[in-house]
Parts: C-alpha cells; sequence; structure tokens
C-alpha cells in the first residue's frame, strides 16, 4: 500500500513539474532547476506509468525516445557570434538546450564562471557539469563524448 502512495505522489509531482505555455520566466527557471535536481538524483519524480501494473512479469517495457540531460547555455551577451556556432553545434545534434543570459545575473554568472574554471562565454553545461565553451563542445562532439553525455551510452 505505500508503494501505490509513493506512486501517486510521484506522478503527482511530475505532473507539476512539466512544463506549460503560460508559464512566466520565473517559473520556468525554477521548474528547470527541479528538473535538473530531479535528473541528478537519478529521477526520483517520474510519470507512473500504468501499463506496468497490467502486464505479466515476462513483458519487458522498454522506452521508444532515450530522454536527454539538461543542456544549458550560459551567455553574457558579448560574444554573438561564438554563441551562435554553439546553438549550431547542439541543433545540428538534434540536442535541446536552454539558453541562459548571465549579464544582468552575478549571481549565476559568478556560479557557472567558478563551475567551469574559466571566465570566457558561452558556457556549456550538460547535467549540472559545466563542459566548457566552444572548443571544449567541439573536441566532445569529434570524440563521440558529447552525444554519450546528453543521452547516456546506447
Amino acid at each position: 500500500m505505500l508503494n501505490v502512495i509513493t506512486e501517486k505522489l510521484r506522478a503527482l509531482a511530475h505532473r507539476g513539474l512539466e512544463e506549460s505555455e503560460s508559464d512566466g520566466p520565473l517559473v520556468r527557471r525554477v521548474r528547470e532547476v527541479a528538473n535538473t535536481v530531479n535528473d541528478l538524483l537519478g529521477k526520483p519524480i517520474r510519470a507512473h506509468d500504468a501499463t506496468e501494473d497490467h502486464l505479466p512479469s515476462s513483458v519487458v517495457v522498454t522506452p521508444a525516445v532515450r530522454e536527454q540531460a539538461p543542456v544549458i547555455l550560459y551567455f553574457d551577451g558579448k560574444d554573438h557570434r561564438t554563441k551562435t556556432k554553439v546553438e549550431e553545434l547542439l541543433k545540428a545534434r538534434d540536442i535541446k538546450f536552454s539558453l541562459l543570459d548571465v549579464a544582468n545575473d552575478e549571481a549565476e554568472r559568478s556560479w557557472v564562471i567558478t563551475a567551469a574554471k574559466r571566465e570566457e562565454f558561452p558556457i556549456v553545461v550538460i547535467a549540472g557539469t559545466p563542459v566548457g565553451g566552444f572548443e571544449e563542445l567541439t573536441q566532445l562532439d569529434v570524440q563521440g563524448d558529447l552525444k554519450r553525455r546528453v543521452f547516456g551510452p546506447s
């Protein structure tokens, strides 16, 4: 019985993390942070799949689409050319990302500079781990590690 209640609570919390078109920028940012924390914790908040309750134990359910890790592109409003290159690289690999302008957000700017150990923007963060700038992202892509970091092992 406790498992049933836990699953219902997880599903309810998961619905709260889903985005809505009418959300303002603050709500979107809070949801983005909550989703990142959920991903880092191994997705304790997840949708309840009712089909799992009715399938025989011999049936294996596999997801059709691999879910990607959250990718955030931090930008300070200065180097538009490099930002455009990073965006094009991510879009070419079908990687969805969020753009976060930190020109007027000193706390976020300070965090990403410290975490990435670099002061030049743009800075890409995948699943809460700073990757670096365009050069580092390109190197990951050439080595085949970019897709693995974003989508997990094949």
